[in-house]
């Protein structure tokens, strides 16, 4: 069996930055439903070794472009942001004519069907880049927490008083994967943050069914940016940093919505992540404000290929 597959690099529009992704494609000899398990999808997320892996499947309903299964190296997900940026885009200049296009994309997802507004210019000379904006499928729901900020500082090895800014305060939030959003007083306590992995493991991984930390600041370093975050989480007695998490945006709403309380009508904002890897990306988030209440969320970004070839099973 031989699969294609492309390397992307999402929430970037210049090679070598954002969040590397790796799409298969399963839909030519529909190898999803009759050759490959998921035992062997596992095995492949674990050989390219990226933060996600998605492989693109034949959808279930005929009018959708395709289905998606999303694999960490250790498991599968519901739902991912740079994974659905990084398929949209890889789906529409597949299905794009050359030059400068623009559609809709529906994919299937587990946590229900992602719409996605795509960008691609399929020129010679541009063809591997694209934007893509999507809604969520859920709006970020907030679970009760009320940890103490000396606890959370330690596990990150902070002082206290980094921990928050204006009023924000750490908080547990949904937005189709779960995060607890820890707001940061400026840059300099977002670069400082050391987390020290067994406080952060008993901390973060104390069940309460997840373990990943979004830390937030509202100093940024880019002056078209409103917001600058890293996100991290335990593995194996140590903690692993992302590039790029469009998940964690995803729960940042649902911050901002509390505590910035903005007025109705559309807040658009750009939040910067991953520049302390030397990834820098750039993660677009929109919110919609009716009657004082979130109704609606969408994320976006850019996604250039950065490789292209075969996979031989």
């Amino acid at each position: 069996m031989t699969l294609p597959y492309r390397i992307y690099d999402v929430f970037a529009s210049e090679p070598l930055a954002g969040n590397p992704l790796a799409v298969i494609d399963l839909r030519a000899n529909n190898a999803g439903n009759d050759g490959l398990d998921d035992e062997t999808m596992q095995k492949l997320a674990q050989e390219f070794n990226l933060s996600e892996t998605v492989f693109l499947l034949p959808p279930e309903n005929a009018v959708h472009t395709a289905k998606l299964r999303i694999f960490t190296p250790d498991r599968e997900l519901p739902f991912a942001g740079h994974p659905t940026v990084g398929a949209a885009v890889a789906l529409a200049r597949d299905s794009m004519a050359d030059g400068l296009s623009t559609g809709l994309i529906l994919m299937e997802e587990k946590i229900g069907l992602i719409r996605a507004a795509v960008r691609v210019d399929s020129s010679l000379q541009a063809r591997s880049h694209g934007f893509a904006e999507f809604d969520l499928a859920t709006l970020p729901e907030e679970k009760p927490w009320s940890p103490d900020k000396d606890d959370v500082a330690l596990a990150l090895g902070l002082s206290p008083h980094q921990i928050g800014f204006q009023n924000h305060v750490p908080t547990d939030f949904d937005g189709g994967m779960p995060y607890f959003c820890v707001p940061v007083h400026d840059m300099e306590a977002l670069n400082d943050i050391q987390p020290n992995a067994p406080l952060f493991a008993e901390l973060f991984a104390g069940g309460r069914g997840h373990d990943s930390v979004y830390a937030y600041t509202s100093e940024t370093v880019g002056a078209d940016c409103s917001y600058a975050a890293r996100m991290m989480w335990p593995v194996g007695g140590s903690v692993r940093e992302d590039p790029a998490t469009g998940s964690g945006a995803a729960s940042l709403a649902g911050a901002i919505a509390k505590f910035d309380e903005p007025m109705d009508g559309k807040h658009r904002m750009i939040i910067e992540q991953g520049f302390a890897m030397g990834r820098p990306s750039h993660i677009h988030l929109e919110l919609d404000v009716e009657g004082d209440v979130l109704a609606g969320v969408r994320l976006g970004g850019d996604a250039v290929c950065l490789a292209e070839g075969m996979l031989s099973l």
